[in-house]
Order: structure tokens, then sequence, then C-alpha cells
């Protein structure tokens, strides 16, 4: 069963919809598998980074330090707020160093990167609520977060022992101090979208450039088949002319051939020759390659020839021919009967009741106007009156009968003589054709 165009279209948009599908989800895979492997090498780099003591415990609160600031705390030496504050006093104290650190790790891999480890909360022996809510910033490097990636998470476990004793030394007790710290450090790549683009930048391009030829050969292929849809029923419209147009010199013929067979008659004999002359005009508008018979210019009298057989054919037909003819035409006469002929017979197909037909001279050309007073065309047949078999259609009926290569040839020959045509027209308003030819 053969597809209609709007089928092949709907089919077209559900592949090209599957094939970005497919095409999306690769891209989609491919970006996430950088992204893991770009995080990869960063956590790498900052688990390295995390096994120096001389910038995390040193310079930061050390594990010793922060432990007795927790038993000060559950002493109520300190407040919450108070080792808060603590924490924060510190962070801010490293941030700058910390950064200029991290930095000199990511900033020669083209990454620029933030760190953060955070406090989740102090827990003191089994308590189920923390002396200290979190989450506390333990140590950061400048900038903001807006979607942090977990680096690890850990919990940190200390104890220590005091001996209590009381004003006499005669009473003592031990205190065992047990906290629970679980922690975690975050870090985020500032500029990852832009190292991910770079990465799939061919990957991308290569992507759109199949879309892209994917489309443009869909849009030549349904073009292509349209143009040949187009021509296969031009050719069919032709056959159908052709047929109509050799219908009548045939039956005259015919009769002319039985009329022959019962008695000679020289009257007879004028009429097959004038049937079989327009057999062949009829024909020979379908052979491009018409050859001149003559290559001699034509003169004014044979020009006012060709005006007196269009005037004598269409006596209703006002022509108007201006100024006189006695300036010169560089076509020889078989091309200049072919180029007057089509466009006068044109205009009295389509409606015209008056021709204007004017020449001019011109520094270099000769300009030939050819004016009607027609129905006039759309502007938008104009730019395809001129190809071959091509007639204007009016909800897909032809109006008149015809080839529809009258103009193809009219073209043709002004194009030999290295010549120009032009045309106006619009709707109810007439057609004016101006052809240029060297002098």
């Amino acid at each position: 069963m053969e597809l209609k165009p709007k089928n092949y279209i709907i089919l077209f948009i559900l592949f090209f919809a599957i094939l970005i599908g497919i095409q999306g989800y690769q891209l989609y895979n491919t970006y996430r598998l950088k992204q893991r492997e770009i995080f990869a090498d960063i956590k790498k780099n900052l688990d390295r980074l995390e096994d120096s003591d001389s910038i995390f415990d040193n310079n930061l609160l050390s594990k010793d330090i922060a432990r007795d600031y927790y038993i000060k705390l559950v002493k109520k030496e300190i407040t919450a707020e108070g080792l808060k504050n603590l924490y924060k006093t510190h962070a801010q104290k490293t941030s700058a160093e910390l950064t200029k650190y991290v930095d000199s790790i990511f900033r020669p891999l083209g990454m620029h990167i933030i760190l953060r480890q955070e406090i989740l909360g102090i827990y003191y022996k089994d308590a189920a609520t923390p002396l200290v809510d979190g989450p506390i910033t333990v140590y950061t490097t400048k900038g903001t977060f807006h979607n942090p990636t977990e680096l690890s998470s850990s919990k940190w476990l200390t104890e220590k022992t005091e001996t209590n004793r009381t004003q006499d030394s005669i009473q003592s007790r031990e205190i065992l101090y047990v906290f629970s710290v679980p922690r975690k450090t975050f870090f985020e790549v500032v500029n990852l979208n832009w190292i991910l683009f770079k990465e799939l930048t061919s990957l991308l391009l290569s992507t759109l450039l199949i879309l892209a030829a994917f489309i443009w050969l869909f849009y030549r292929t349904i073009n292509n088949l349209r143009k040949q849809k187009k021509q296969i029923a031009v050719l069919h419209d032709v056959v159908d002319n052709i047929s109509h147009e050799l219908k009548t010199p045939i039956a005259t013929l015919k009769i002319a051939a039985r009329t022959l067979q019962k008695s000679p008659d020289n009257t007879i004999v004028a009429v097959i020759e004038r049937q079989v002359s327009r057999l062949e005009q009829t024909l020979d508008p379908l052979n491009e390659s018409q050859n001149a018979t003559s290559l001699s210019p034509t003169t004014a009298k044979e020009l006012q020839a060709i005006f007196s057989d269009f005037q004598l054919c269409n006596p209703t037909i006002k022509l108007i021919v201006e100024p006189s003819l006695n300036l010169p035409i560089c076509l020889n006469p078989i091309d200049t009967a072919t180029l007057f002929s089509n466009l006068m017979n044109n205009a009295v197909k389509y409606g015209a009741t008056q021709l204007n037909i004017r020449f001019e001279e011109q520094k270099d050309y000769l300009s030939i106007q050819v004016k009607d007073n027609g129905q006039g065309m759309e502007e938008s047949e104009l730019p395809y009156i001129f190809e071959k078999f091509y007639r204007i259609q009016k909800d897909n009926i032809h109006d008149t009968k015809g080839l529809g290569i009258g103009l193809f040839l009219v073209r043709n020959i002004v194009k030999k003589y290295a010549g120009k045509i032009s045309v106006i027209s619009k709707l109810q308003q007439g057609t004016t054709f101006v052809v240029l030819l060297p002098r």
C-alpha cells in the first residue's frame, strides 16, 4: 500500500524523535561517565590532602584540644554556642591558607574546587541527644556551595579519664569522658559544567551534525519526490493536450484522404498541406534543440507580417505597436516569430483584449515591452512561468489549453542572444514582459 506524503512526514518525525532519544541517552551516559571520572580524580587528590596533619590538625582544632573543649562543655565551663564560635573562628583563620593549598593542586588541572568539613553533632557517651547540634564547620575554602558532593563520612571516637579529688584530698574518683563525633567532608567543582562541555564538545558537534544531515536528506528526498510527482503530472497533462491538439488535423486529413480517393482536387491537396503544417507546428515546440534555418536579422517587413498574421487570426484584439518598425532586431525571423507569437498568444489565452508592443532604443540594448490587459498572474507564480511544461493552475484545474512551453521557448531564445527577460504582473491588472536584446 502506497503511503501518502503526510504519513511519510509522521514516520520521519517518529524516527527522528527516536534518534534524538538515542543520541540524548548516549550523551547523558557519556556525561555521567565523564563526571564520575572527574570526581574519582578529585577524590584521589583530596584523600591525599586529608592525610596532611600540618594543615588539618596543627592549623585547625587538633583532636586533643577539641576533646578538652568537649569536657569543658560537659562541665558547663563553656556553652554550646561558645564552642561553635570557637570552631567558626578557627575555620575563618585557616580558610585563606587552605584555599591556596587546594588551588595549587587543582588549578593546573583546570579545576576550581571548594572544600568543606562539617561536624554533624557532638554526642556524650551513649546519649541519643547531642551536646551540640550540627552542622558545625571545621574547615572550609573560600566560595559558596550550591551542589556539594560528599567526599567522605566518618565518626571520630575519643575518650579521656580524669581523676576528680575533693578539697581535703581524702576522697577521689575517676570519670571517663567518651565522645562520638560524626563528620562529613564535602567538595564541589565550581566549573564542572564548563569542564564537561569541553570534554563533550566533539561528541555534541558530531551528534548535531548527524541530526542536521538526517533532516537535510529527508528534506531533499521529499523535495525530489514532490518534483517527480509534479513532473509526472505535467507529462500526463502534456500528453492529454497533445492528443487534444492532434484530433482536429488528423480528422481533417482522414476526410481529405477519402475525398482524394474519389476524385483528385487541388483544393483538397492544399488542405492536406495546411494540416500537415499544423501538425508540424504542434510537435515542433517539443524539440528544444531547434536550429534556425536562417541567420539573417529580421527585417521590418517580416516583423510587420508577424503582427498582421496575429491580427488576422485575432480580429477582436486591439494591437498597438509603437513607434515605427524600422528598429534593427538581431533575432532571425524564426526566433522573432516564435518570441512574439508566444507572448501575444499567451496574452490572448489569459483574457487580454488589448496588446501594446513598444520598441525603445537604449544605450546597449533594444527594449521590447509586451503589455496586455489580461487577468494577470499571482506573484507566487512568477518564478516558475519560464519552466518547461509549467502552466498556471487554478484549483488544480487548467483553465486554458496548451503545452506549457511557450514562455520556456521565449526564455531560451532571449538567452541564446545574450539578452534578458523580466515580467511584471498583478491579478486583474494585466502583465508586462520586458525583453532586452543586445544591439
